[in-house]
């Protein structure tokens, strides 16, 4: 059943034009950008959470561009940390180290620090929505996270694992709503006298039940079947497909299908995102040439037009959502 109203929540992780992991040579002209991005939202009611990286609070014109953008009052900046340039720079420049998780717990520790009280100085708002660089949430990120004061994160993806990704996370078997994370706990466990308050991305099925289909696409990605194709073979075959709710990876159609079905699984928030830098020609794998961009406006459009036909919207930021399901950011 569709609920009659359903919060929907737009997250921007606001980052570095470098889509290589890149510690020199990084630049923000991506930022820019957001002006247009951000007209289109206040036209469609969006009221975007700016996850935000270290690079880009130190680069005087994109700060001043997010502090314009965030000047009504209807968007939140929110902390996104890419730990392989975000001080102090203690580890080796290695793969695996791109996953915060994958760092000593004093180290994780001392990046938050850093990027915490780099956004404060940039913004004047101490930030309390959190979201880690290639989603690599680990129980010390949890630990570190609330040592710093914040109350919300927004890293997990449902239904996906990252273990192959340089050791990243997985988040198989999280669950779909909003829980508490605590940080003697894995991260898919909700935690009933938890302080951090998780909210999802939406990831999910092009069919349901997704307890049927969650395990099923499990099997069919591990061997034998992963190298007879047999996921990528059901998708195409349209038997079933897993989705992502963001523009830059799904259809106008998709998303739709993905939306309805969270719905009708009891979910009441739908959580979109997307990178600033898809937002800028050529610096995305998203957004290789202008029409790509265009058609990532188009699907945005689309995809909200659309919404708005199935249910009632209401959008929120990421804090605001937060209230909403029981637990508001502190001042």
């Amino acid at each position: 059943m569709i609920p009659s109203e359903t919060i929907v929540v737009v997250s921007i992780d606001t980052e570095e034009d470098n889509w290589s992991r890149s510690r020199d040579g990084v630049t923000v002209e991506n930022i820019g950008e957001l002006r247009r991005l951000a007209r289109c939202f206040d036209r469609w009611g969006v009221r975007p959470t700016y996850s935000t990286a270290y690079q880009v609070a130190i680069h005087q014109r994109a700060v001043e561009t997010l502090r314009d953008i965030c000047a009504a009052g209807t968007a939140e900046i929110a902390a996104h940390l890419h730990p392989w340039n975000t001080p102090p720079l203690a580890e080796p420049f290695v793969s695996r180290n791109s996953m915060l998780k994958n760092l000593p717990a004093d180290l994780q520790l001392a990046k938050l620090r850093r990027l915490t009280a780099t956004l404060e100085e940039a913004f004047d708002v101490r930030p309390r929505v959190f979201r880690a660089g290639r989603f690599g949430l680990g129980p010390d990120t949890v630990a570190a996270l609330l040592h710093c004061g914040y109350r919300v994160d927004s890293s997990v993806t449902p239904f996906m694992s990252w273990e192959g990704v340089d050791d990243g996370p997985t988040f198989v078997g999280a669950p779909l709503v909003p829980y508490c994370l605590a940080p003697d706990r894995d991260v898919r466990q909700p935690a009933p006298d938890g302080v951090l308050l998780e909210i999802p991305l939406s990831y999910g099925f092009s069919r349901g039940p997704f307890s049927f289909w969650g395990p099923t696409r499990r099997v069919l990605e591990a061997a034998p079947f992963r190298w007879l194709h047999l996921a990528g073979l059901a998708a195409r075959a349209g038997v079933v497909e897993r989705l992502t709710l963001s523009p830059e990876l799904a259809s106008v159609a998709d998303m739709l299908t993905l939306s309805r079905r969270l719905l009708e699984h009891g979910v009441r928030h739908l959580h979109l995102f997307c990178h600033s830098p898809s937002l800028k020609p050529g610096l995305s794998p998203f957004a290789a040439t202008v029409s790509d961009v265009a058609r990532l406006y188009a699907t945005l459009e689309g995809y909200l037009e659309g919404l708005s036909r199935m249910t009632r919207v209401a959008f929120a930021t990421v804090s605001e959502a937060a209230a909403v399901f029981g637990t508001a950011p502190s001042a």
